[in-house]
């Protein structure tokens, strides 16, 4: 069995952050500099993204989307490097790719952006309050008709049309983040006022009301008191961290934050990657203090993912546990590979057979930078995947082992593969599961992105039920990052290096993957919109009291 390696969207997030480089708000470059940038930045497009073409309708209609943005850069003599981003980001938005995208040149404005007071997030039918300024507290939990009698509907629509979005709940999502600044909704409301907004909300007990909040400075916004919906603290809060949720002990609950551990800031470390910015934040949140000048010593402090999942099963297994509750909302992402071994230390050989009828493709093209992001050349590169690739080449990760009985070769093939920090402990299983949970359940919600998102559909191929709001990530769609740098106006950005098809075209979850059980507004209502309402739901579930 061929182990598909996926480095994805939080990992190279967190790369981009400690390599950018911000031009001066007013630094005025020359519109042949701009457009020689965005000719560069098409150029690696075509060269490095699986398939830049198919969204936009063809390679013909790719080039006609280049060229009329082209010529608008000409037209309007850009000089700022950051109208160039905003234009870029603009022209990717028919890729529908959260992958691929460019980083503004400029964030020193973001003090002077204008925002109400009042934030949202988004469930599975409608958008609802999830903070706001205290004393409108009592409208936490309120869903949101419109803004400015104009529509959700209509402001997704057009926040699409400047952002991209790979599903339905991603354009929906659009709203919640950042969107709300006063910027970014004058692009989609029109005559929008300067000093206020008023929004149009259903209350929880059904009344309709009109809410005029102050468009004030993020500064001002910061020193404001907020009000947030009641947050249970029955469940585990950091990353990797595990307990049993009941007094039987019959419920487990593990919390993975980001798809990332000890095991893939090794890799990094060891493979000459940019780590220091990633390994300093997981430290700050996973271990606390002053963090060892050695990052080497620093990095075996981080717990290990599929370490700690190993001791949370045998914890399972001595207590004879029914029920596993893998939480994943927020989570985007990070290092795939982690959570392979995961699955193997739940099921052994079975996740070995039944990962083989998948059918799940992954094509990976081969380009100079996706050789850069490996720190290897093409002969490198070949020789340790045996193979004989050109650029330009895709590298075909589906499933190679045949069904039936899995050898001790392929088995130790698999752990060789694994990134893991117990490969003894997984060897030692000798194909059998550490413990298999007799029912498995993960939780979503739009933030489960990527890496998250690979772990979300692997643990429901073995049968693990989806509880929550659906992923903003598709099945079937681009996937990893890719970095690079325009070379003249230094704005950096991501391609997507590979092409995912994990479900048939036409099935109906190949874009949208709905979970198997769906919380409504009203369940959110029945647990009074706390923060961990869809953990909560599911435990009235499992318990038979809902």
């Amino acid at each position: 069995m061929k182990t598909v390696t996926f480095f994805t969207r939080a990992t190279w997030l967190s790369v981009l952050i400690t390599v950018l480089a911000f031009n001066s708000a007013n630094a005025q470059i020359p519109t042949d500099s701009i457009v020689a940038d965005f000719n560069e930045f098409v150029r690696l497009m075509e060269e490095t993204h699986p398939d830049p073409y198919t969204n936009y309708g063809g390679r013909v209609f790719f080039r006609k989307a280049a060229m009329e943005t082209r010529k608008g850069l000409i037209d309007d003599k850009v000089t700022d490097a950051n109208e160039l981003a905003k234009r870029i980001n603009a022209f990717l938005v028919p890729l529908h790719d959260g992958h691929t995208w460019m980083q503004t040149a400029d964030n020193s404005n973001m003090m002077t952006k204008k925002a109400a007071p009042i934030r949202f997030k988004a469930i599975n039918d409608g958008v609802i309050v999830e903070a706001i300024m205290s004393e409108y507290k009592e409208l936490i939990g309120s869903k949101l008709i419109s803004i400015e009698n104009i529509s959700v509907k209509d402001i997704c629509d057009g926040l699409a049309q400047h952002y991209p979005s790979e599903n339905e709940i991603g354009r929906v999502s659009n709203i919640c983040q950042d969107r709300g600044f006063m910027v970014d909704l004058g692009k989609v409301i029109p005559n929008m006022p300067n000093d206020s907004m008023t929004y149009q909300l259903q209350t929880p007990e059904g009344k309709q009301i009109n809410l005029t909040l102050p468009l004030v400075g993020l500064m001002q916004i910061k020193e404001m008191s907020f009000s947030r919906p009641e947050h249970s603290n029955l469940f585990p809060e950091k990353n990797l961290a595990y307990s049993f949720v009941d007094e039987k002990k019959d419920i487990m609950y593990f919390r993975s934050q980001s798809i990332m551990d000890h095991d893939a800031l090794k890799y990094m470390y060891d493979n000459g990657w940019d780590y220091k910015w990633k390994l300093q934040n997981m430290y700050r949140h996973m271990v606390g203090g002053d963090m060892p000048a050695n990052p080497v010593e620093a990095i075996e402090q981080i717990p290990s993912f599929s370490g700690e999942f190993e001791k949370m099963l045998q914890e399972m297994k001595k207590n004879k546990s029914k029920n596993l509750i893998i939480d994943l909302r927020g989570n985007d992402g990070g290092f795939t590979p982690i959570t392979l071994a995961t699955l193997y230390q739940m099921w052994g050989d079975q996740f070995l057979k039944d990962q083989s009828n998948w059918g799940t493709i992954d094509a990976r093209l081969i380009s100079p930078l996706l050789l850069k992001k490996y720190n290897a050349t093409l002969e490198d590169f070949n020789a340790e995947s045996n193979t004989d690739y050109q650029l330009g080449d895709y590298a075909f990760e589906d499933d190679e082992t045949a069904p039936g009985e899995i050898t001790e070769e392929v088995r130790n093939r698999f752990i060789s593969n694994c990134m893991s920090s117990v490969k003894d402990k997984l060897t030692a299983q000798k194909g059998k599961p550490v413990y298999t949970p007799e029912h498995i359940y993960v939780l979503t919600d739009p933030g489960t992105f990527s890496a998250a998102f690979h772990y979300t559909f692997f643990l429901s191929k073995m049968g693990a039920k989806v509880v929550g709001v659906t992923c903003s990530q598709a099945p079937n769609t681009y996937m990893e990052v890719t970095q690079f740098t325009l070379p003249r106006t230094k704005l950096n950005g991501s391609f997507s290096n590979s092409l995912q098809l994990f479900l048939p075209i036409d099935d109906p979850r190949a874009k949208d993957f709905y979970p198997d059980l769906m919380p409504t507004y009203e369940d959110f209502k029945r647990y009074n919109f706390d923060d961990n309402a869809i953990p909560m739901y599911l435990l009235d579930i499992i318990n038979g009291q809902k």
